[in-house]
């Protein structure tokens, strides 16, 4: 046997007529399984968030416009109830992204708790 130099890859070993445990073998699929889901989490939380960053700054638009229209009453009404809808949809995005959040940090664990190293 050769020693492996630092920059050749190993080459994975065989299986020797399947003596491996297929035991093993499922750990590894679930733990690939449970890093892929981890990532699909991540993308959308991200989408969550940024959903939110937008609605924040078209609450932002409105109340600037709001703000510039007071003196005409049933614009700065009209601004008010846009305002009002978008915070209820912030918040909604919000609550999602928290969920998503969540689920990201039960993944996290069970990825620490897999022994299929």
């Amino acid at each position: 046997m050769q020693p492996v130099d630092a920059g050749e890859a190993r080459e994975p070993e065989e299986d020797l007529g399947g003596l491996r445990s297929p035991t093993l073998r499922l750990g590894r699929e679930d733990l690939a399984a449970l890093e892929r889901e981890h990532v699909r989490a991540r993308g959308r939380a991200r989408r969550k968030l940024m959903e939110v960053e937008s609605l924040l700054d078209e609450i932002g638009s409105e109340v600037a416009a709001s703000e510039e229209s007071a003196v005409d009453a049933a614009r700065a009404a009209r601004a008010e109830e846009r305002v009002v809808k978008l915070c209820a949809e912030a918040e909604k995005k919000a609550m999602e992204a928290a969920r998503v959040g969540r689920r990201i940090v039960e993944l996290h664990r069970q990825i620490d708790g897999c022994e299929c190293y």
